[in-house]
């Protein structure tokens, strides 16, 4: 499984939440939008002849 954010990786919690990043996951490191967005449309070439077959 892959997660998306709106940055890459993942932050520990702090005292203070003032700390904290945002759009950066405090759980699982997760790819950046950038990636996301490269990823599915990288899908989306590769399957766009295929799938219309399988129905």
């Amino acid at each position: 499984m892959v997660e998306s954010n709106i940055g890459w990786g993942n932050q520990k919690m702090t005292d203070s939440l003032d700390d904290l990043q945002y759009g950066i996951s405090i759980t699982d490191a997760c790819i950046d939008w950038e990636t996301t967005e490269k990823t599915l449309r990288s899908i989306r070439d590769k399957l766009k002849d295929v799938l219309p077959g399988r129905r």
